[in-house]
């Protein structure tokens, strides 16, 4: 359970940064709306669960980035489609824009990237506890003389 609230926590902090940026900059919808979004899965895939420096190699967060990339991506097109029009009247008293939920970026970013984040978090909520071999003798004892 404490790895859900921490990708959601991560998640969701990496995709309002983003969002709020990619908002300023006026990178709210069309081709650089999914350039934004590939942004926030890249880094939510790279930054979340287990930090580079102390996985086993390189590759494994570039590759949880690059998959986040392309989540990030598929949950953004999704939205478009099922969530196109919608507006979100609580946003508009709290100062965000009179304009469709996909188009305000620090609104839908970090729901993306906590979906993401959970995701990454509970994947490398595994320890990385090699089980000793078959034929290796248990740790501590010496192996059985020979007659």
């Amino acid at each position: 359970m404490l790895r859900v609230v921490l990708g959601l926590i991560k998640g969701g902090i990496i995709g309002a940064a983003i969002g709020l940026g990619a908002f300023r900059l006026g990178l709210a919808g069309g081709v650089m709306g999914f350039v934004v979004y590939a942004a926030v899965g890249a880094l939510v895939g790279v930054l979340g669960g287990r930090p580079p420096w102390r996985q086993e190699t390189l590759w494994t967060s570039l590759i949880k980035g690059l998959f986040g990339l392309l989540v990030s991506m598929g949950l953004y097109w999704g939205a478009r489609k099922l969530l196109g029009q919608t507006h979100l009247s609580f946003a508009t008293g709290l100062g965000a824009p009179d304009q469709p939920l996909v188009d305000i970026p620090f609104l839908l970013a970090p729901l993306i990237g906590a979906i993401y984040g959970i995701f990454v978090e509970v994947d490398d909520a595994g320890g990385s506890a090699r089980p000793p071999s078959a034929g290796a003798p248990p740790a501590g004892n010496p192996p059985p003389a020979r007659r």
